[in-house]
């Protein structure tokens, strides 16, 4: 096992929380991730705002990382793995074609989310899921929904980029977390640019930060106890 990772039990399968915002399905040979939003960057200096170039390169070689750590075969995106449609000349496109295309033994896979839309995945080479993938006793999809998986099963899902806002000494954090709730297990936005949104936790939830180096179990009533070691994120705007 990574040991960086801190294993959890659901639904009578072991999973391994990273602390790079990926979860790791051991049985199955699968990396899970979320909220990738491959070409926002771009996007966003389309639009005048500046933000650093080479994110997509940067996340690409954090899965590639993973991959290795967990010795997983496949690759699962839970919806927005794109930020949106782009000519198919854009620097991100490119990019990502030339990781595929030298990982033939890599399976990818994609459940639709709401930026996965009008043809967005179009030529990226995923297997598209539809909205809803069950993998007993997992069912996956992007969005938490609005009721309970059926027949028992586990939900995995992204959407919400949770986060728990906290405090240092250089001021306010927000910390991408982990968040259990019921039967649904909500993974942090995984991408670079991606931001986040708090969480509102009921005293029966369980949290993880997402830290550099760890994942730290989090109870909810302490959240305001972290200290050190915490990743900043900006607010989410792309839900």
């Amino acid at each position: 096992m990574n040991a960086r990772a801190v294993p959890l039990d659901l639904g009578g399968e072991r999973l391994l929380l990273l602390p790079d915002r990926a979860v790791a399905w051991p049985a199955r040979r699968t990396l899970l991730i979320a909220d990738l939003h491959l070409g926002k960057g771009e996007i966003l200096r389309r639009h005048g705002i500046p933000v650093p170039r080479g994110g997509t390169g940067q996340d690409l070689a954090r899965i590639d990382r993973l991959l290795g750590d967990t010795g997983s075969r496949r690759l699962l995106v839970l919806g927005d793995l794109v930020h949106g449609p782009g000519p198919a000349q854009a620097a991100w496109r490119q990019r990502l074609a030339a990781w595929r295309a030298g990982r033939p033994g890599l399976e990818l896979a994609v459940v639709g989310g709401n930026h996965d839309r009008h043809g967005a995945l179009d030529g990226l080479g995923f297997t598209e899921l539809g909205p809803v993938r069950t993998e007993p006793p997992f069912e996956f999809s992007h969005a938490p929904g609005a009721g309970p998986p059926g027949d028992g099963r586990v939900r995995l899902c992204g959407h919400l980029h949770p986060v728990l806002a906290t405090r240092d000494d250089a001021g306010r954090l927000r910390v991408p977390v982990f968040w259990l709730r019921g039967d649904t297990l909500v993974l942090p936005a995984f991408g670079a640019l991606t931001g986040g949104h708090a969480v509102s936790a009921d005293s029966g939830d369980r949290l993880w930060a997402a830290l550099d180096e760890a994942v730290l179990p989090l109870p909810v009533a302490a959240a305001t106890g972290l200290r050190t070691g915490s990743r900043k994120t900006t607010q989410n705007t792309d839900k």
